[in-house]
C-alpha cells in the first residue's frame, strides 16, 4: 500500500500530487459510467424512496433504459444542443432527467431549488436555457414564468398535472418516456448514438448567492469523469453499501459524490424524506453510508449525547471508550461491539460518515469514530468538480482535510512563516472557465491550468492539507498577524446554548481591530435550563472567557452579542459574511454605539 501521495518541486513551486491507495476503476464519460454500471449490476437495486407510506425500488437497468427513452423523447422535441434546466428535490427522476440531457442531448443546467422564482427566472435567462424539468411544487412557478418567458420552448414536469393545463408547453415526463420508448422501437437512435464530446461544456452549475454576483460554473464530462475515476482510488465502497442522499443534487458535492459515483460502485441511492426524518429513514432504508455537511453531523452527535445523558450512562460509555481506544492501539477494534445499543438507536449498518463544505469540530469527528463508525472529510469546490483532497481509511488525520485525490495536484502560493497561503488546484477536475465571464475566470485560472481556490491553507510534510479560512473572510488584525471567522466560529457552536455563530473584525475607535462575534442562541435551551438571557450572557462569558486561555492574547475574542435570529446562509448552508457584517455594522451605526458598549447584550433583529 502506498502512502497515497508524492511531494516534488516544480517552477520554485512545492507541488503534493495525489496516488490514491487502490487501483482507479475508470471511466471515460458519463454515458459510459451508466453503461458500464447497468451492465455490471443490472437487477440490483440502484434507488428506493418512500412513496405513500411504502418504499419503491429502481434497478440499475431501469434508469439505463428510461435515460435512453427520454434522452430519444428530447431529440424528437428538437432539443439537441440545448441548454435544459432542472428544478426539483432529490428524487429518481432528477437522475433520469440529468442523464437524458447530459448524455447525449445537450446541456444541464441544475438549479437550487430553495431559491425564489424571481431567481429562478433570472439564471434561467442567464443560462439562455430551452426547457425545463421541474417537480409539481413549482407549477405554480413555472406557469407564472411561461406567461413572461419566451426563451422556453418546453415545461418538463416530473409529475402527473394535479389540474389541466392549456398550453402546449407544458408536457409530463411521464408522457415523453413514453413517446420515447415508442420511438426506440422505431429504430430511432439518435439518442443513442449521439456524439458526446467530452472536454466541451456539458453541465452549468451557478455558484451559491444571489444572480447577480452568482457565478456559471462550466463542467465537461472529463471534469466529472477524472473526479469520479481519482475518487475510486481513495475510498472504496461496495455494492452492498446504501448512501442516503441528503445534500440537494444540484449541489456538485451530491451530484459527482452522491449520485456519479455511488452509481458507479453499484451502490443503491436512498432518497431522504426530509431533515426531521434522517433518523427513521436510516433505518428503515438499512443505510450504511451518510454524505452531509457539518451541520447534519453536530445535530445527529448532539442527539446521541443527549440520548446517552437522559439515560444515565455517560460515565460508563467514558470509560468503555477508554477500554477500546486501548486495544485500537494493539490493533483490537471491539467498537462496534462495544457500543452495539448506541449504533441500534443511531442505525446499526451505519459504517461511512463523510463530510465536506465547512469546518467540522474534531471532537465530534473523534467521538463518531469512538463508537466505530469511520468519518472522512472531503474538501473541494464546484469549481474542481468538486473533490480535492479526502481522508481516507489509511489517511485519516481530523482536523485536516486529507491527501489530494489521486492526480491532483495542490500547491501553496507564496506560502508565509507558518506555511500558510492560498490554496491552487491543478487537475483534470478543474473546470473549464466561468460562462460567460472571461474576467472571473482570468483572475482564478492561471496560464498553466493552476486554479486559485480563495481558500488559505496549510500543506504538511505528510502531505495533508489543512484550510485556515477564505481569504476573503480572513481578519488581519494590526500587528499585521492573520485570524479567520470560520476557526473561532468551531469552537463557539460547541458551546452549550449557542446554535450558531458569526465572527468578524470590527475597527474600534482607536483604530484597533478587535475579534467579535454574534451568537445565536437556542431558545430550548434557554427554557429547559430556566436561564434568563442576562444569564445566558454571563454564562457564555465565562465560557469565551475560558476559550480564550488558549489563543494568543492579540487575537481573543473581545465582545459578543446575542439572537435568536438565525443566520443569513446560502442554500449549501455556508454563512453569507458580507450580509451579517453589514447588518452588525448598521446595528452598531444606528445605535451610536461601540462594541464595548453591546458586549453580552441581546440583538432584537
Amino acid at each position: 500500500m502506498n502512502k497515497g501521495y508524492e511531494i516534488f518541486t516544480k517552477n520554485g513551486r512545492r507541488i503534493v500530487k495525489g496516488l490514491g491507495h487502490y487501483e482507479p476503476d475508470r471511466v471515460y464519460d458519463c454515458r459510459e459510467l451508466l453503461k458500464k454500471s447497468a451492465e455490471k449490476y443490472k437487477d440490483k437495486t440502484a434507488f428506493m424512496w418512500k412513496q405513500n407510506g411504502k418504499i419503491v425500488t429502481k434497478t440499475y437497468i431501469d434508469i439505463d433504459h428510461e435515460v435512453d427513452a427520454l434522452g430519444t423523447a428530447l431529440h424528437s422535441l428538437g432539443l439537441k444542443g440545448a441548454k435544459i434546466a432542472i428544478i426539483s428535490e432529490n428524487r429518481y427522476d432528477w437522475g433520469v432527467a440529468y442523464f437524458s440531457i447530459i448524455n447525449g442531448t445537450g446541456i444541464g443546467v441544475p438549479l437550487d431549488k430553495y431559491l425564489p422564482a424571481n431567481e429562478v427566472e433570472n439564471l434561467i435567462q442567464r443560462s439562455e436555457a430551452r426547457a425545463i424539468f421541474y417537480s409539481k411544487t413549482y407549477q405554480a412557478m413555472m406557469e407564472d414564468i411561461s406567461r413572461k418567458n419566451t426563451t422556453l420552448k418546453y415545461f418538463i414536469c416530473l409529475d402527473e398535472f394535479s389540474t389541466i393545463v392549456d398550453d402546449p408547453r407544458f408536457i409530463t415526463m411521464k408522457s415523453l418516456i413514453h413517446k420515447g420508448y415508442e420511438l426506440l422501437d422505431q429504430g430511432d437512435r439518435s439518442f443513442i448514438d449521439a456524439h458526446i464530446n467530452r472536454e466541451n461544456m456539458s453541465i452549468l452549475l451557478f455558484t451559491s448567492g444571489t444572480t447577480k454576483i452568482s457565478k456559471g460554473v462550466m463542467l465537461s464530462h472529463s471534469n466529472i469523469a477524472s473526479n469520479v475515476t481519482s475518487v475510486t482510488s481513495l475510498i472504496k465502497v461496495l455494492p452492498n453499501d446504501v448512501h442516503l442522499s441528503l445534500l440537494p443534487l444540484h449541489h456538485t458535492f451530491e451530484n459527482t459524490i452522491g449520485l456519479m459515483f455511488m452509481l458507479y460502485k453499484g451502490v443503491t441511492i436512498a432518497y431522504c424524506e426530509g431533515i426531521r426524518q434522517i433518523a427513521s429513514n436510516i433505518k428503515e432504508f438499512k443505510v450504511t453510508i451518510l454524505v452531509a455537511v457539518p451541520a447534519i453531523f453536530e445535530a445527529l452527535y448532539s442527539k446521541l449525547l443527549e440520548g446517552i445523558e437522559k439515560s444515565g450512562k455517560k460515565g460508563l460509555v467514558e470509560k468503555m471508550k477508554k477500554v477500546s481506544n486501548a486495544l485500537l492501539k494493539l490493533k483490537i477494534d471491539v467498537r462496534r461491539k462495544l457500543f452495539k445499543s448506541i449504533l441500534e438507536k443511531l442505525g446499526p449498518q451505519l459504517r461511512l460518515f463523510v463530510s465536506g463544505a465547512a469546518p467540522l469540530d474534531v471532537e465530534i469527528i473523534n467521538g463518531i469514530q469512538s463508537f466505530g463508525i469511520t468519518f472522512l472529510q472531503g474538501y473541494g469546490l464546484t469549481e474542481t468538480s468538486p473533490v480535492i483532497s479526502a481522508t481516507s481509511f489509511f489517511v485519516n488525520v481530523p482536523g485536516t482535510v486529507g491527501i489530494p485525490i489521486r492526480d491532483v495536484e495542490v500547491t501553496i502560493d507564496n506560502p508565509d512563516e507558518n506555511g500558510m497561503g492560498e490554496i491552487l488546484v491543478h487537475g483534470n477536475n478543474v473546470m473549464l472557465g466561468y460562462y460567460q465571464n472571461e474576467e472571473e475566470t482570468r483572475e482564478v485560472m492561471e496560464k498553466d491550468g493552476w486554479f486559485r481556490t480563495g481558500d488559505l491553507g496549510i500543506v504538511d510534510d505528510n502531505g495533508l492539507l489543512r484550510i485556515t479560512g477564505r481569504a476573503k473572510s480572513m481578519i488581519v488584525l494590526n500587528n499585521g498577524k492573520k485570524a479567520f471567522p470560520e476557526e473561532y466560529e468551531v469552537l463557539l457552536n460547541s458551546l452549550p446554548g449557542v446554535k450558531d455563530s458569526f465572527v468578524w473584525g470590527q475597527t474600534a475607535a482607536d483604530g484597533d481591530v478587535e475579534i467579535c462575534a454574534k451568537l445565536v442562541i437556542d431558545k430550548d435551551y434557554l427554557h429547559d435550563k430556566g436561564y434568563s438571557i442576562e444569564e445566558m450572557g454571563e454564562k457564555l462569558d465565562a465560557e469565551i472567557r475560558n476559550l480564550n486561555q488558549n489563543i494568543p492574547r492579540y487575537k481573543i475574542i473581545r465582545y459578543f452579542v446575542m439572537t435568536f435570529e438565525d443566520l443569513v446562509k446560502t442554500t449549501t448552508l455556508k454563512i453569507k459574511r458580507p450580509i451579517e457584517a453589514n447588518k452588525m455594522k448598521s446595528y452598531i451605526d444606528k445605535a451610536g454605539l461601540e462594541m464595548r458598549k453591546l458586549h453580552k447584550s441581546f440583538i432584537d433583529e
